[in-house]
């Protein structure tokens, strides 16, 4: 696994609040992970994925 580069992009809403969204910084085990923040609410969203699909599995199962 290689080693993800921190990233950080912000924008304003229309009310003045800055959106801030960061990766690369926390759940680097996971395949993909963000931190959305705004004001002092922050919530961090993960992603772990399996590299091969199971044979004969029909659907998709979001766990």
């Amino acid at each position: 696994m290689g080693q993800k580069i921190p990233l950080t992009t912000s924008f304003d809403l229309p009310d003045g609040r800055t959106v801030t969204i960061e990766t690369g910084k926390l759940a680097t085990q996971a395949d993909g992970s963000a931190m959305v923040r705004i004001g002092n609410t922050m919530i961090l969203a993960t992603v772990v994925s399996a590299k091969e699909p199971r044979a004969g599995q029909d659907f998709f199962p979001l766990r």
